[in-house]
């Protein structure tokens, strides 16, 4: 899907359609675009974009707070319209899909057919201001590729014959997994562009990058390396927030880390997953401290997660105004159904029933005392997008300490998976 976010948004209002329009994570100075219309994009109003800097750019820009649930009722709506041409579908990130057509089309004019017939309906059904390229062929990495350099709406089938052509001369970023760091490789090897690439014996790349050296060169030639993949359980589940508020209320800062760990309590629970390491981090005006800590026996409650979240916080925090929070879990493993010898019996069934009544009569219709008075805004309701990277928890901590560069976005939601081909 096309500018996903900033285009339900004018779907949902006609008032903002044709007109600059930048969605933000928060609607403060600093908070991030996380998606631009087209209009705004054209401006120079990208995602990463600061809000006072898109301001400064057009003073007259629309700027909306993201709406989780608008976005996945939409995402729900053209995912059903998916699931009545093909049983193999793998949700990649709320607004992009790969669909496995093997068996059910006879070719590729027939593929052709139904994908523009699934523009039509996704037109027509979920919406008129909605647009999404598309890419066609034998291979999951092609047809990725193709829906990304196809142009927005556009369509594009890359069959055998016409890969040389449709390669030669693009630059090898334009490439879904290579980045600048693969790229300064590969140039290193003397590969300046994607033709030269399929065209580099994979002998010489094996050699130089390994197995990393035959994957690229396999998915520029066609060569099925990763298939149609089903939804797989995270790694890690956690959350993480710029703070609005800037103080010293110790009271508070204990309220917004009460909401991560329920946040993420909940998740693991929704997952039947439990934890065996917790993650805190704070970022503060004068820097970033954090530790990770090994909890006592695996869990997926809140009460646990937040008593040992907030002695790491207590522990670790002495100066400095905190500007973020951040708490993740991991060492994930399915909750374990054996019966202990010695100590009291892990029971969720008070927390998995709290999760149902606010699965059914809305957010935090009843929620932990030390969250009372905390404003929604507060660690709101967040998109937690599919991209998998190939960081591994020392990158992770690293991130999150200031010390690998910044991050483009007043949240990370960390759901760390297999990441091949990322860089």
């Amino acid at each position: 899907m096309n500018s996903y976010f900033a285009s339900v948004e004018q779907q949902a209002n006609p008032f903002y359609r044709g007109k600059p329009l930048g969605v933000c994570a928060t609607m403060t100075n600093y908070g991030c675009i996380i998606a631009s219309s087209k209009e705004a994009k054209e401006e120079g109003i990208k995602t990463g974009c600061r809000v006072m800097d898109a301001r400064a750019i057009d003073p007259n820009v629309i700027l909306v707070e993201v709406d989780p649930p608008k976005y996945r009722s939409t995402t729900e709506k053209f995912f059903s319209i998916l699931a009545e041409y093909s049983e193999d579908i793998e949700p990649y990130s709320i607004d992009e899909a790969f669909v496995n057509l093997t068996g059910f089309v006879a070719d590729f004019d027939g593929a052709v057919a139904l994908g523009r017939r699934i523009k039509q309906r996704i037109f027509d059904e979920v919406g008129e201001w909605l647009t999404c390229s598309m890419g066609i062929a034998a291979t999951r990495w092609l047809a990725k590729f193709g829906s990304d350099t196809c142009g927005k709406g556009g369509l594009v089938v890359l069959t055998p014959d016409m890969l040389d052509a449709y390669l030669e001369g693009r630059d090898l970023v334009e490439a879904w997994g290579i980045a600048d760091r693969t790229a300064e490789k590969l140039r290193e090897l003397g590969i300046r562009d994607l033709g030269e690439l399929k065209r580099y014996p994979v002998t010489n790349l094996r050699r130089a990058l390994g197995m990393r050296g035959y994957e690229l060169w396999a998915n520029v030639n066609g060569i099925e390396f990763s298939t149609v993949q089903t939804p797989r359980l995270p790694k890690s589940v956690g959350h993480s927030h710029v703070l609005r508020r800037r103080t010293m209320d110790l009271g508070f800062h204990e309220s917004v880390l009460m909401k991560l760990c329920e946040k993420t309590g909940r998740r693991l629970r929704a997952l039947d997953m439990e934890a065996g390491s917790l993650y805190v981090a704070v970022g503060t005006t004068l820097g970033s401290v954090g530790d990770a800590v090994r909890l006592p026996d695996r869990t997926a409650d809140t009460r646990v997660l937040f008593r040992e979240a907030v002695n790491v916080y207590r522990r670790e925090w002495t100066t400095g105004v905190p500007t973020f929070f951040a708490v993740y879990t991991t060492d994930l493993a399915s909750v374990s159904r054996q019966s202990t010898l010695f100590g009291k019996q892990k029971d969720y069934t008070l927390p998995k029933a709290l999760d149902e009544i606010n699965d059914r009569y809305g957010e935090y219709v009843v929620m932990p005392g030390s969250m009372f008075g905390l404003a929604g805004h507060h660690v709101p309701d967040r998109i937690g997008f599919r991209k998998t990277v190939s960081w591994d928890i020392a990158d992770v901590e690293k991130m999150l300490m200031g010390k690998s560069g910044t991050v483009g976005c007043d949240e990370v939601m960390l759901d760390m998976t297999d990441g091949r081909g990322q860089d």
